[in-house]
């Protein structure tokens, strides 16, 4: 076994820094041991990692593209140890999720990152242009959750809807929204905004076609189950068109990953990695570098607009019962070389940066979540928060990352990760979300 104990007086002279984040200055001392996963697994890099290399010092991390500093500090290396030794590990995670139900919380700054979301946004009016196509004049619409600046509802009169509700619960949007549709230059009477949850409004007519972007970064968090089964009973003409929705589906992904500031939040705390809340699953920037996914992504939920038997209040599980991941060499050897270069590794030979950036990238945190819209029947016009493959894109939604474990988990490369979960839907109470990671070592043998 290649010894590496000497890196730790080596480098904590050179290393030492401060790290800015969430307002606060603070020295950074320690960086995570790293430590290969199992004597029988393939080593998680494209290179032979050093068996355990601690550091005891470490330099502040800029990761300028998610406007973050990344600080890593020490996991307990017995704890660690034991995890390796285990040839399966089961993790299980709970939250809660606010639903509408629970009221509003009016952000304008939320809204306008909506608005000018170029993945969201564009495609949603391309998607109202291409359903009302030659028909305009004569079709009627509904926009559920039109928000501020009443932008779906005027980009449907201005397609040509014939009449378009535009459904709106919070009060201070409302006022904004009709302000909006005055200012539209469309013709009085068409965009009738109508205040309150869309469960408890009613439309002077049924409608040809409705638009409903209620989508959460976990797709069913803001109550879209709920929202979309009322609609289909009350407001549309034909509801079993798959036509008439806008999106016409939508989904939820998921994929292992590792999350670097695990390790600060481990041994300090969340608040010392500036996070505000001490307990619920991560929210990151899509952007966010200091996640990275660890296999291809999966679809975890799967919504169609038109489907009469949409999930009621109760226990929901997915249709597959488990979704099996392996860990990717082709994801850890790039994750590896981004950690590389966003680490920033001062005075630290390459050899030794890559061995500890290949720890981070080795080390499971948790399943990372994010919503997928397809918003016309054909899969024609998608809206992804994140690329086709799990990449970093610029999005008003965020990916959320439930930590599974105090610390990360090393894994090896052929590692599987088997994930179930389910959720129990209430038009009352706050969704709760439960998910599970069966985890197998990988074995040569």
């Amino acid at each position: 076994m290649l010894s590496t104990a000497p890196l730790a007086a080596r480098y904590a002279p050179a290393c030492r820094s401060t790290s800015r984040r969430g307002g606060h200055r603070r020295a950074m001392d320690r960086m995570p041991a790293v430590t290969a996963s199992s004597s029988n697994s393939q080593p998680c890099t494209d290179a032979e990692p050093p068996a355990s290399l601690p550091v005891r010092r470490r330099t502040a991390i800029g990761l300028a593209s998610a406007s973050l500093a990344l600080s890593l500090v020490a996991t307990d290396a017995q704890s660690v140890a034991a995890a390796q030794r285990k040839e399966s590990l089961g993790l299980e995670t709970e939250w809660a999720t606010e639903s509408f139900a629970r009221g509003t919380d009016f952000s304008l700054e939320s809204y306008a990152s909506m608005r000018d979301d170029a993945e969201r946004t564009p495609k949603f009016v391309e998607a109202i242009r291409r359903r009302i196509g030659r028909e305009g004049g004569r079709l009627s619409c509904v926009d559920i959750g039109t928000g501020p600046f009443a932008l779906l509802a005027i980009a449907a009169a201005k397609a040509g809807a014939r009449k378009v509700f535009a459904i709106e619960a919070d009060p201070e949007a409302a006022k904004l929204a009709r302000a909006a549709i005055r200012d539209a230059g469309l013709p009085p009477g068409t965009v009738e905004l109508l205040e309150g949850y869309s469960t408890a409004v009613e439309l002077p007519e049924k409608v040809d076609f409705l638009v409903a972007e209620v989508i959460g970064s976990v797709a069913t968090e803001e109550g879209v189950y709920s929202t979309i089964s009322d609609a289909r009973q009350r407001f549309l003409k034909d509801p079993s068109n798959p036509a008439n929705y806008i999106p016409s589906r939508v989904q939820t992904l998921v994929a292992p990953a590792s999350y670097a500031f695990h390790y600060m939040i481990a041994a300090e705390g969340r608040r010392a990695a500036g996070l505000t809340s001490e307990e619920g699953p991560l929210r990151l920037n899509c952007l966010d570098q200091s996640l990275a996914l660890m296999a291809d992504p999966q679809v975890y939920e799967d919504f169609r607009y038109d489907d009469p038997e949409l999930p009621g209040p109760g226990l929901w599980r997915p249709k597959a019962d488990a979704l099996e991941f392996r860990v990717s060499p082709e994801r850890i050897s790039r994750n590896t070389r981004m950690y590389v270069e966003t680490l920033g590794f001062q005075g630290v030979p390459p050899a030794d940066a890559k061995a500890i950036s290949a720890g981070v990238a080795c080390g499971f945190s948790g399943l990372a979540l994010w919503p997928r819209l397809i918003l016309d029947p054909a899969g024609d016009i998608m809206v992804d928060a994140r690329g086709v493959r799990g990449e970093g894109q610029k999005s008003h939604w965020q990916t959320v990352l439930p930590l599974m474990s105090k610390s990360p988990v090393p894994l090896s490369i052929g590692d599987e990760i088997t994930v179930s979960g389910s959720a129990t839907f209430d038009n009352d109470k706050p969704t709760v979300y439960r998910l599970h990671a069966d985890i197998s070592h990988y074995s040569a043998a």
